[in-house]
């Protein structure tokens, strides 16, 4: 019996105080546009409203965000991550079939540069999305590949290149736009340590101690 009410006072205080799972929407930091055939344009394209991934021919032009991951933190577990985006028109392709999205993902530094055109990394996501819609829809895309983030973590900063193939072409809305919203990262995550805002309750200490009792009492009882 007694080893049964302390059991139950470990588990309280594991309630109490363990780390809980949290989730986080991140809005991009900096966006723009790297790649072959495409003049580097900062931050964004399109009259500074849109991000035109695509490719054709000879043409790729890769759409690159950048993420600020501070509010996570270094040492945190990341359980799941999705990437959501707005498009400013309809998706593009060849034949009506889906637009390939293919996203890379590295530690960044906070600001889009040539660089992150070539950067190696990890590509987090190969899908596709279908084609045609209208300006305003959202389409999102979940990581398949997590690896990158105990290194963005410890950066800081996440830097996400969007790439596509087969002559699509996506058009996303950038930090600019003031009619849809910017690309945005979620996040879902354990803390690496306890947050310490999270107070015991009150009562605590006090039942604590009561179950402590009342199992001395039992063991004076059976002994």
């Amino acid at each position: 019996m007694t080893k049964t009410y302390l059991a139950a006072a470990a588990v309280i205080v594991a309630m109490a105080t363990g780390a809980q799972a949290a989730t986080v929407t991140l809005t991009t930091v900096d966006d723009g546009l790297t790649g072959q055939n495409v003049v580097m344009q900062l931050p964004t394209v399109t009259n500074g409203t849109a991000i035109g991934v695509a490719q054709s021919g000879s043409l790729l032009s890769n759409g690159i965000f950048e993420f600020d991951l501070s509010s996570i933190g270094a040492g945190a577990t990341i359980n799941s991550v999705s990437f959501t985006w707005t498009n400013t028109r309809f998706i593009c392709n060849t034949g009506g079939i889906p637009g390939q999205v293919e996203l890379c993902a590295f530690a960044g530094d906070g600001s889009v540069t040539d660089s992150d055109h070539t950067t190696a990394g990890v590509q987090v996501a190969d899908t596709s999305v279908p084609g045609g819609g209208s300006a305003g829809d959202t389409d999102t895309v979940s990581f398949a590949d997590l690896s990158v983030f105990p290194g963005a973590l410890t950066a800081g900063f996440l830097t996400l290149r969007f790439e596509t193939d087969s002559f699509a072409s996506i058009n996303v809305a950038a930090l600019e736009n003031t009619t849809f919203d910017a690309a945005r990262l979620t996040v879902d995550f354990t803390p690496g340590t306890t947050p310490p805002a999270v107070p015991l309750p009150a009562g605590l200490p006090l039942m604590l101690a009561g179950l402590g009792a009342f199992a001395w009492v039992l063991r004076r009882l059976q002994g």
